[in-house]
C-alpha cells in the first residue's frame, strides 16, 4: 500500500546485452514512489541510458514514469490470475496408455 502523498512511481529496468544482442539473465527491475510526475521525470533522465561494459557487453537502463493509478492497475493486472481453462489435452496426456 503506498501513502497519499504518491503521486508517480518511476519504474527502472536493468539489461545487460551482448554484442550479438543476447540477454545476459533476466532484468533487473524495481521502482521508486515520487509525489509528482515532474520528481519522477527529472530523476529518470538523470539516470545513465547504455554502458559498454567491454567488447561483448553492455549495459542498458530504460525507465518510464506512471501515475499512481496506472501503477496500481498494472500491479492489479499481474495479481489477477488468468481467465480461462486449460484445454482437455492439457490435462489428459494423449498416447497408448491414455486412449
Amino acid at each position: 500500500m503506498l501513502p497519499e502523498s504518491v503521486g508517480a512511481v518511476l519504474m527502472i529496468g536493468h539489461f545487460i546485452v551482448s554484442i550479438f544482442n543476447v540477454q545476459l539473465g533476466a532484468p533487473v527491475i524495481y521502482t521508486m514512489p515520487f509525489e509528482t510526475m515532474e520528481q519522477c521525470k527529472f530523476y529518470g533522465e538523470q539516470l545513465p541510458t547504455d554502458m559498454q561494459i567491454d567488447i561483448e557487453w553492455k549495459h542498458s537502463t530504460r525507465f518510464e514514469c506512471f501515475t499512481i493509478a496506472q501503477f496500481q492497475e498494472l500491479q492489479r493486472q499481474q495479481l489477477q490470475p488468468q481467465q480461462g481453462t486449460a484445454p482437455e489435452s492439457a490435462t489428459k496426456p494423449e498416447g497408448p496408455m491414455n486412449p
